[in-house]
């Protein structure tokens, strides 16, 4: 019983094992949450897999999802790299706005808690997105319902697990829970902001710079 009892250990200390813990924690998600911050069931080697995964999933939504579904479905070439930027970048923003808010509030989530958690609670988005952008090829018209469905069904499940992810790791109450993700939405919402703004700011002052070196050269 011991040496089943360490193989066990071992074996879902592996990544296979990290990755295959997904499948208990969104349907457990108090219990999973717990023990991927506590009992290190996840790793971030295996959230970052996660995020890769989240990535592929927006690019087959985009490119592989029937057209009848596919509100892209437009003859635009594919830009893999905005895919990425978009789906990474919108990730990263959450975990950067969560982890800057819970420090003020008193959580006890580290930033690699929450990337861990975050990953992890996006899982149904992949294990629902990538079959039904292939079965959308096959689904006629009919059954846009049941297709509108499974959407919605993946999205509030991925929303319901980062609200209990956020929960757990930062030992918060479920109030407070709700209270801080509308909190972090809107600083993810300020923080583009004041990035485009900067973006825009350092883009004139380019031009300005660009324009005065011609002036310059143009007279000598």
């Amino acid at each position: 019983m011991a040496k089943i009892a360490a193989y066990s250990y071992a074996h879902r200390n592996t990544l296979k094992g990290q990755l295959l813990f997904v499948f208990h924690l969104i349907f457990h998600p108090f219990d999973g949450f717990w023990d991927l911050k506590h009992e290190h069931r996840g790793s971030r080697k295996a959230a970052t897999i996660l995020i890769g995964l989240l990535v592929v999933n927006s690019i087959i939504k985009t490119q592989f999802t029937g057209y009848l579904y596919n509100p892209y479905y437009d003859g635009i070439s594919l830009n893999i790299f905005n895919e990425f930027a978009t789906t990474v970048g919108t990730f990263l923003l959450w975990c950067i706005a969560n982890w800057s808010l819970t420090t003020l509030m008193d959580g006890e989530g580290s930033l690699g808690d929450i990337y861990v958690a975050s990953a992890y609670a996006m899982a149904p988005t992949v294990i629902i997105g990538i079959p039904l952008a292939f079965l959308s090829n096959i689904m006629p018209n009919e059954l846009a319902d049941v297709y509108m469905l499974l959407n919605s069904v993946a999205v509030i499940w991925s929303g319901g697990l980062m609200l209990a992810g956020t929960m757990v790791v930062h030992q918060y109450t479920m109030t407070r829970t709700v209270l801080t993700a509308i909190l972090i939405v809107v600083a993810m919402a300020v923080m583009v902001f004041l990035g485009l703004l900067f973006f825009n700011l350092i883009s004139q002052l380019v031009g300005f710079v660009i324009s005065v070196y011609w002036e310059i050269a143009l007279r000598y």
